[in-house]
């Protein structure tokens, strides 16, 4: 670097620092889904997009409801009783666990003895919403794969 003048020096430095301020902001915006889930209602659109469900996290357990029902995610999430009766009504059609950990935010509903799996990677938080570069699903009685379409789970509350 002795021989570079002071402008190109400048420029070097400023591409670092924007290099050092992306990077890190990439890091911490995808490392923050466990915070970002707990104790909250999110709002996921299917990727064929004609789907929605209401997602109501716990903030003390691994329990999430999942429901098509707007108002029922909302009452779960006023409450720990409400969160407690809304997700034993629902636990008819299945119960939904979660895990929030790294870059990943794991679904699995268990129903009749059977467990499905959803693992949404690479998730980015930004804000109010998620975003997921892909998923892996393992269904009950119906196999696996990996589908490569963003996924965006919006917080409502």
């Amino acid at each position: 670097m002795a021989g570079m003048t002071r402008k190109s020096k400048t420029i070097i430095s400023v591409i670092v620092a924007l290099v050092v301020i992306l990077v890190g902001g990439y890091l911490f915006c995808t490392h923050r889904v466990a915070s970002a889930v707990p104790g909250h209602v999110y709002q996921y659109t299917s990727v064929s997009g004609n789907n929605k469900l209401y997602m109501a996290f716990s903030k003390t357990s691994d329990q999430v409801v999942v429901t098509a029902q707007k108002s029922q995610a909302l009452k779960a999430n006023s409450s720990e009783n409400n969160f407690e009766s809304v997700y034993n009504s629902e636990a008819k059609n299945g119960t939904w666990q979660y895990l929030a950990k790294g870059s990943h935010l794991t679904l699995s509903k268990t129903q009749s003895g059977k467990t499905s799996r959803w693992q949404y990677n690479r998730v980015l938080v930004l804000g109010h919403k998620m975003h997921a570069g892909s998923f892996t699903y393992q269904i009950a009685n119906a196999g696996q794969g990996v589908d490569h379409k963003n996924t965006t789970f919006e917080r409502l509350q």
